[in-house]
């Protein structure tokens, strides 16, 4: 999986910001810095035959040329000696780099990771368009004295089912003047899409009866969803509209992904279920039922 540079380089027109009271010289301009990388989306959700289109951004400050950001995201969590987490700065010649506090990172989950399709493999970095920043200038900010810069990138193939759910790591390389580099990582979780069958609330005697399915997107492959065993879901209750959402009850998904649970003392009002999700498969919330009493 290739990545493009949808806006990069600061360009004429770009947002100047006034410098805040005691900024530090323009000599710090100098420090090889990667300040922040942010995903758009933050968590992305793939159905069975979508996918979807991220967006990297990066700041960085001392960064030799239109080139020197690269990225690279592949499936797994960053590991435990991936370094510090963002801002990260290159060492002076003789100093030590600076150590933020750890961050956290998702966990790995414990449903199957892979599913059949094309090889999931790295995603690389390409070359940065050039020019490509005139189209969006106003979306690039710089501070004077201190020369961040913000780079964008896309990957040309998106995300989908056929990639592995779970956790992914993002690694951002920046290369200064001097051949010094520095590198940060920051994760995602990409996740697949879960959704209700046959979901139904019964008046039963003294009490309501709720019953369903859960499903998930096929881990497989061979069907668009299929059932989720062995999950926990939630029964919500609210007497009325106006009424807050209260958990009631709760039921575990059985083989064949079905769900059934009676509430007593409570025979109308509105009901809706909720799964809170993992890291492979995404949170739902199903469609309210009335009861009348």
């Amino acid at each position: 999986m290739t990545m493009r540079v949808l806006l990069a380089s600061l360009a004429a027109g770009a947002v100047t910001l006034p410098a805040p009271a005691g900024a530090p010289a323009a000599a710090a301009v100098e420090d090889l810095t990667i300040r922040s990388v942010t995903l758009r989306p933050a968590n992305p959700v793939v159905g069975p035959a979508d996918s979807v289109r991220m967006v990297i951004e990066v700041v960085a400050r001392g960064v030799s040329g239109p080139e020197g950001v690269k990225i690279k995201v592949e499936p797994g969590a960053p590991p435990a000696s991936a370094g510090p987490p963002f801002p990260v700065t290159a060492p002076r010649p003789g100093a030590t780099a600076p150590r933020p506090g750890a961050s956290a990172r998702p966990g790995p989950g414990r449903e199957p990771a892979l599913a059949p399709g094309p090889a999931p493999g790295p995603v690389v970095a390409a070359r940065l368009i050039p020019g490509a920043a005139g189209a969006a200038a106003g979306r690039i900010l710089s501070r004077p004295g201190e020369g961040w810069v913000t780079w964008r990138f896309a990957p040309e193939r998106s995300l989908s089912r056929w990639y592995p759910a779970g956790p992914w790591t993002v690694s951002v390389t920046a290369r200064g003047a001097d051949g010094a580099e520095v590198t940060g990582h920051t994760g995602f979780l990409l996740k697949r899409l879960t959704r209700f069958g046959g979901v139904e609330a019964v008046r039963e005697n003294s009490g309501v009866r709720v019953t369903g399915v859960l499903n998930r997107v096929d881990p497989q492959g061979d069907l668009d969803y299929a059932p989720f065993p062995g999950q926990p879901v939630e029964i919500l209750h609210r007497p009325g509209k106006k009424a807050a959402w209260t958990r009631v009850a709760g039921a575990t998904t059985d083989s064949h992904g079905r769900f059934t649970r009676t509430v007593g003392d409570r025979t109308g009002g509105e009901w809706r279920i909720r799964f809170q999700g993992t890291n492979h498969y995404a949170p739902r919330l199903g469609i309210v039922h009335q009861v009348t009493r």
